[in-house]
């Protein structure tokens, strides 16, 4: 009886462990992703407007990290 009781405990562990795992996991791609459409979207405003330097995209990637962790922080505070 002790047997069942453990596989089941340990069980309901790696389910736990996976979920975290998922969810961490989908955080940072989500983070990833944010911070390269930032970059995409300052690049093509560097085009558009003929900058010497990539400040546009400098800002558009801070500006979408930035928006990525009010986000973060936000979801974090519901749950």
């Amino acid at each position: 009886m002790a047997t069942s009781n453990n596989k089941d405990s340990k069980k309901l562990l790696d389910q736990k462990a996976a979920k975290n795992y998922m969810k961490y996991s989908g955080m940072a791609f989500q983070m990833v992703a944010y911070i390269i459409v930032g970059i995409l979207l300052g690049k093509q405003l560097d085009k558009y407007f003929e900058t010497e330097r990539p400040f546009l995209t400098a800002l558009c990637a801070i500006l979408f990290l930035v928006a990525y962790f009010i986000k973060l922080v936000s979801d974090l505070s519901r749950k």
